[in-house]
């Protein structure tokens, strides 16, 4: 399954003035600022990297445009980038299944936003794409993001215990899924 292509130029807008649109070069700097945040590291895999450079987010954006990311957006609050979304497609028997990550700037956060943005993603996903089922992993302690899956339907289905190892602390993951079936 393909969720992103460089022509798939839609353009998803809801509530809470938030919209979602694909990622464009110009967005870089503006992604390295908000991303430059420990505090957005935190709670992210290791993969994202801190400090968050230009260069980091001039090859993220490349990648998006490519696919790599599967069906990645910037999040837009009153047409200003916020942050960034993305459902990555599974495959083999999982192919029915995307997962889902997120992070929005910090001067962002308790607005709704992110609620929306999930929501918005889901609902395309389930209705473009036949999708069946989206999951997401959380750190025990964001639970303002496990909150965000909640008030979108997601339920968690299993705990990891002690399997996330950040900042030389051990967490336990939260694993949450959204089904349309």
């Amino acid at each position: 399954m393909h969720f992103c292509c460089m022509n798939d130029n839609i353009t998803i807008t809801g509530m809470h003035e938030v919209s979602l649109r694909a990622l464009e070069a110009s967005d870089e700097q503006r992604l390295s600022i908000l991303a430059n945040n420990p505090n957005i590291a935190r709670n992210l895999r290791n993969v994202f990297p801190h400090p968050y450079t230009p260069a980091d987010a001039q090859f993220f954006i490349s990648k998006a445009q490519e696919g790599a990311w599967g069906y990645c957006r910037a999040i837009l609050y009153r047409e200003e980038l916020a942050g960034v979304i993305n459902l990555l497609p599974q495959s083999d028997v999982y192919r029915h299944s995307a997962e889902i990550g997120y992070w929005l700037g910090e001067a962002y956060w308790h607005k709704g936003i992110m609620t929306a943005a999930i929501g918005m993603v889901c609902r395309h996903a389930f209705e473009q794409y036949g999708i069946s089922r989206i999951f997401a992993g959380v750190f025990a302690y964001n639970s303002y993001s496990a909150r965000a899956l909640e008030k979108n339907g997601f339920i968690l289905e299993g705990i990891k215990r002690k399997a996330v190892l950040k900042q030389h602390e051990l967490s336990d993951e939260h694993f949450y899924a959204l089904l349309n079936i």
